[in-house]
């Protein structure tokens, strides 16, 4: 540990996942890197579909993560800023224009009105039970004829803001709060996972000439398209990893947990890929259980190509940003993406350049072995997004302080323009957290 580093400047990460909830313990050292102190993992068991199902479950799984990030640094971090992650078929996206008029002023534009302006954005009123998550800058159209990402310092009239707006249903990002107060874990921010994803796996070349992460976890698979540094599209698909081994179990007959195992230890997504000739036994009474190690393969290319990589082709080709994405292509994230063979398929059936995403963005090379694969990127991505907000210039927006407001304006669909860097976008945050 660094000289200079005290317990003020640790700070924690949160992932409750579908299949797992990890905690992560650690601060950005004097070099500018992301150090890990201690981690810890526990069992999801009240998780569904990326939501949360039942109190109780969670709470244990919540405390057993914690509990094992504590020993390991034998560091209290009861009282540490915990940044969690949300996530869940309830997420939606949307356009949102807001206008800015400075008819009489011939100064430049200044900061404080891009302030001012990102600020109205921020009292949006959202529907019944709704809740915003985060206000993100895609771009500007200064009188009606340039458009630009950052209007500070041109001369115009009129400032014309695009932004996109990720809303969630009140009562799950409820959920999340008391699962964290019943933990005794004081939560600092409530972040978006594949934007934590992206955080710890794209580097910034891919960010600004465009590209595709997807995140798929147990429960749910999430994607975000990136272009000029700033997410521009997001959608969160209500299938996972899951599915998979449900598929398996029910038409072999066997526990989903030994499911799990044959997916794992002899599954491909790729049927020729397959050893045509290996028989797999699976132990059960009366009498044990036997498949093909080809059949197997069958069993997870049917659900993986159509349902899972057919519904993201889909909503990438119908996203308007496709050509975007042929920059740079897809990065695959989460537990999902240590399928084997995977990235292939990928990119057979999508025709985009694949590569299986590793959080190593901005961390210590020393980070520990077993965090340096795909299914932790959104913990090691909440870390490195908190150690920002925490030990640099940045100002984090929460759904906690958020004033109440009539609307100023509705939101649209119908998106357009460049965007905003991502680095920019967290510098913007303009509320204090609680």
């Amino acid at each position: 540990m660094a000289k200079n580093i005290s317990e003020n400047n640790f700070i924690v990460s949160l992932d409750i996942g579908t299949t797992k909830i990890v905690t992560i313990v650690g601060y950005r050292n004097e070099n500018g890197l992301i150090d890990v102190l201690s981690w810890g993992k526990g069992d999801s068991t009240g998780v569904e579909f990326g939501e949360i199902i039942n109190i109780f479950r969670t709470v244990a799984g919540i405390k057993m993560s914690k509990q094992n990030a504590i020993n390991q640094s034998q560091i209290d971090i009861d009282d540490l800023p915990v940044y969690v992650g949300v996530a869940g078929h309830h997420i939606k996206t949307s356009k949102y224009k807001h206008f800015l008029y400075r008819y009489g002023n011939d100064e430049p534009i200044q900061q404080n009105e891009i302030d001012k302006l990102r600020q109205e954005v921020e009292l949006v009123n959202l529907n019944p039970g709704e809740t915003l998550i985060d206000v993100i800058p895609q771009s500007y159209m200064i009188d009606n004829t340039r458009e630009m990402t950052d209007p500070v310092g041109v001369l115009g009239h009129t400032v014309m803001g695009t932004y996109q707006l990720i809303t969630g249903k009140e009562a799950e990002i409820n959920k999340i709060k008391r699962c964290g107060s019943d933990a005794n874990m004081k939560f600092k921010e409530i972040i978006l996972e594949p934007i934590a994803s992206a955080i710890s796996c794209l580097t910034e070349e891919e960010k600004q000439e465009g590209v595709a992460l997807i995140d798929i976890g147990g429960g749910t698979t999430d994607l975000i398209i990136y272009a000029n540094g700033s997410p521009v599209f997001t959608k969160v698909i209500a299938i996972g990893g899951n599915i998979i081994t449900s598929d398996i179990a029910t038409v072999c007959s066997i526990p989903k947990d030994t499911a799990e195992k044959l997916k794992i230890q002899h599954g491909t997504c790729i049927v020729n890929k397959s050893n045509q000739n290996n028989i797999i036994t699976i132990p059960k009474q009366p009498t044990p259980v036997q498949i093909s190690e080809n059949y197997l393969a069958k069993i997870i290319n049917a659900r993986v190509e159509c349902d899972i990589i057919g519904s993201v082709k889909a909503e990438i080709d119908n996203s308007g940003y496709a050509d975007l994405v042929a920059n740079r292509g897809i990065v695959l994230t989460g537990g999902g993406a240590q399928l084997k063979h995977l990235k292939e398929l990928v990119q057979f059936k999508t025709g985009y350049n694949t590569r299986i995403g590793i959080p190593e963005q901005g961390f210590e090379k020393n980070i520990p072995s077993d965090l340096k694969k795909s299914m932790y990127a959104t913990a090691l991505g909440l870390l490195k997004y908190g150690a920002e907000v925490e030990g640099g210039p940045f100002v984090p927006f929460t759904t906690n302080n958020r004033e109440k407001s009539k609307p100023t304006k509705e939101p649209v669909n119908d998106g357009w323009g460049v965007f905003d860097k991502i680095r920019k976008f967290l510098k913007e945050r303009i509320e204090q957290v609680s």
